[in-house]
């Protein structure tokens, strides 16, 4: 027996009053001497006897009572096989709805097979089990928010949610499912745990690779508060060659490009079957509409082929480009990857120069801004796609930061706090920013809220300003940049570009302060080592720091041919972040923002198996902002931006599933033996296995109504006796001693 409010029986000792108040009473008799009554000591003292039994009977009676009414207080609870025939058992199905469950072989789908098996374990449940319905892919999702009685309306519910799950592009983690399974906490406590895992039993499925998780998995069950047992129901095909073509991966040229031009998109597709697949047709799509089509010739097993196309972009905005081949094969679900690019005239960065006071030289200003095909404020007939304007260090406490892709520095001064905060703000969330140190720079306040110990935006602090006499010193030349760093794969080409014959007068030298070592990633040093240009990321975007401002002063660089092409491949680096957004790997959030003249009441997510979920706006530096973070099901997203009845922008994203999922290898002996030795599981295609022990099926009944029945009847009891007991004594107040 166990008690809800067992607080409630330290009351018990109350159950002593009825007996105090009897003794009392008994104390209070006054004996009066009467001779003429001696004739009636005998009768007196047979009639005293048969009182004394009446007079105990009510006080068990009242002390009855109040135990009573303790014990009701207390909520007793008891568990036992008599108290009904339910069960009372929690039961979770784990549905694997992972990409190979789309396979079909000779008309017959996984997925539909899981579904027979699960609705039959379903009729075979006992109406007292509570069951649970978790989906594998993504990492794990509760189909069902509290557990569904499995009760003849119950099973009815359980029938239709099985009936509406189908295959994702995504991964099953069935071990991480057990880990969440296994450890369940419900408000009633079960008298045992069954889970039954419905899969197609892929190898991947199992991470078969984290033992550690796996022995801490089989811990979790031997310490588990009740009895648990898992079953897996394997719902493989039929044996058959597989057969299935898949478009392992797509990738687009850039992912920000003009109106109407070209941009060239590249797929490979894999033949990841066991049988040569038949010739087929690729098909290209523009957000869902067929645009191009091309041939596909017959691919061997295992064979690889690149098939390309240019498509020209005519509307400004975010676009989804996918692939897809237009064929018949056992898996459908992986015939189509996508990529989402942005179509833009112009993508403005802002440029943050004081005008100087010597104008006998260019200034930063005008050569930055003629890098980019600009005079002023006036493109040339040649113009990059980076439309630049410009404010001062005074100026930029209030420029909306929101409005562009990175923010360049050319010679950094002192900024104020609010300055600082909106520009740490802007790289946080997909920001660039490009930082060049000159003779504005103070360098105690630059370590102070620059650097901050390793934790501001400079990865580095400064140490001291190099002068060098000899500019042709190794110290004053640049060292040709690495070749595998996308920022400088271009520059380093030293056959094409000079960026050897840069030459420096003089640049502030870069370090470590204190015990802060770690590396840092350069793409700019000089001939004896010292770093040049080094960056940093912060939250969602990029720093460059770099040791030399923009200017002549200091340098010959912005004479030279590498100068342009280095502006350009640093200004597409730092708006990487901003570009790739809508190309996301599982997990990562979505972060969006309307796109500009939009007018909207709601915003809301669709998801890729075509649920819409309400988005709330957060405040980001100078705009708002829709975050959503479930983004595990790889897939299409569309950030809806609503206006009334209708849907006035639509932002896709992309999630990319991974291409391993395309090759089925089901569970062989040797893996499925680990997998017994470390946790015990009961395969229902092994006969030999032995289940798992289950407590008897019992239940726990509350006792507390039929204590309240009980308290009624005795009180009803001793009103009766008490009534009886005074219409005997009415007017007998003497008593014979």
């Amino acid at each position: 027996m166990t008690f809800l409010s067992g607080l409630f029986l330290a009351a018990l000792p109350l159950a002593a009053v009825p007996v105090l108040i009897h003794l009392y009473r008994g104390r209070q008799r006054d004996e009066i001497a009467w001779g003429a009554m001696q004739f009636l000591a005998q009768a007196a003292t047979k009639s005293r006897n048969l009182e004394r039994i009446e007079e105990l009977l009510l006080l068990l009676l009242r002390i009855a009572v109040v135990a009573a009414v303790v014990f009701a207080l207390a909520r007793p609870m008891v568990r036992s096989r008599w108290w009904g025939t339910g069960s009372s058992r929690e039961v979770v199905l784990v549905v694997d709805n992972s990409l190979s469950m789309s396979r079909v072989v000779d008309g017959q789908s996984a997925i539909q097979r899981m579904k027979e098996n699960a609705r039959a374990v379903v009729e075979t449940l006992d109406a007292g089990d509570q069951v649970h319905l978790l989906l594998a892919a993504g990492g794990g999702q509760w189909l069902t928010a509290e557990g569904v009685a499995a009760s003849r309306a119950g099973k009815e519910r359980l029938a239709a949610l099985l009936e509406h799950i189908e295959p994702t592009q995504g991964a099953a983690d069935l071990l991480g499912c057990l880990q969440m399974a296994v450890p369940l906490a419900t408000a009633d406590r079960p008298t045992a745990r069954r889970i039954w895992v419905f899969t197609d039993n892929q190898a991947k499925s199992w991470q078969l690779e984290a033992q550690g998780d796996w022995r801490q998995l089989g811990d979790m069950l031997q310490q588990a508060d009740v009895p648990t047992s898992i079953e897996i129901v394997d719902c493989h095909l039929p044996q058959s060659e597989l057969n299935n073509l898949a478009v392992m991966r797509l990738e687009a040229a850039q992912k920000i490009v003009r109106p109407e031009e070209s941009l060239e998109f590249r797929a490979e597709i894999t033949n990841v079957g066991q049988t040569s697949s038949e010739s087929a047709v690729v098909q290209w799509l523009l957000d869902q509409r067929v645009v191009a089509t091309a041939p596909l010739p017959s691919l061997q097993p295992g064979e690889t082929r690149q098939v390309a196309t240019t498509l020209s972009l005519e509307h400004q905005g975010v676009r989804a480009v996918s692939c897809r081949i237009d064929a018949v094969d056992q898996i459908p679900l992986d015939q189509q990857a996508s990529i989402v690019v942005e179509v833009a005239d112009q993508i403005p960065i802002l440029l943050v120069d004081d005008p100087p006071g010597d104008d006998s030289s260019k200034s930063a200003q005008q050569l930055f801004t003629a890098a980019l095909g600009y005079a002023g404020n006036q493109p040339q007939e040649w113009h990059a796609i980076y439309r630049p304007e410009v404010c001062t260090s005074a100026a930029l406490s209030g420029a909306d930061l929101s409005a562009y892709r990175a923010v360049v520095i050319a010679n950094l001064g002192e900024l104020d706090r609010d300055a600082r905060d909106r520009l740490q703000a802007f790289v946080q969330s997909g920001g660039g920013l490009w930082l060049a140190l000159g003779d504005r720079i103070d360098r105690a306040a630059f370590n102070r809220n620059w650097y901050d110990d390793g934790d501001g935006l400079s990865p580095l602090a400064i140490e001291k300003l190099k002068s060098l006499g000899d500019s042709r010193a190794p110290a004053g030349m640049i060292h040709p940049p690495s070749r595998e760093h996308p920022a400088t794969a271009q520059i380093a080409d030293t056959t094409q570009l000079d960026i050897d014959q840069a030459q420096l007068r003089a640049y502030w030298q870069l370090a470590h302060r204190g015990d802060a070592e770690r590396e840092v990633s350069m793409l700019l040093e000089s001939g004896d080592g010292s770093p040049l240009v080094v960056e940093n990321y912060v939250g969602q975007g990029r720093v460059l720091v770099q040791a030399f401002p923009w200017g002549l002063e200091w340098s010959n660089l912005p004479v030279l041919k590498a100068y342009v092409v280095m502006v350009l491949d640093w200004l597409d680096y730092l708006t990487a972040p901003a570009a790739a957004r809508y190309n996301l790997a599982p997990g990562s959030s979505i972060v969006a923002a309307a796109p500009s003249g939009v007018a909207y009441s709601s915003v809301a997510v669709l998801t890729p198996d075509g649920k819409q979920t309400p988005l709330a706006a957060r405040e980001t530096g100078d705009v708002a902002m829709f975050r959503y973070a479930q983004t595990q099901l790889p897939g299409i997203y569309r950030v809806l931006f609503n206006a009334a009845d209708k849907t006035a922008a639509s932002v896709p994203f992309y999630v990319a599933r991974d291409p391993a999922e395309s090759y089925v290898q089901p569970l062989d002996e040797q893996q499925r033996a680990a997998l017994l030795a470390t946790v015990h599981l009961r395969f229902d295609s092994d006969d030999t296995a032995e289940p798992v022990a289950e407590a008897t099926p019992t239940r726990e009944a509350p006792l507390w109504g039929a204590l309240l029945l009980l308290l009624v009847a005795l009180l009803a009891g001793e009103l009766l006796l008490s009534g009886w007991l005074a219409r005997q004594r009415h007017g007998a107040g003497v008593h014979v001693a």
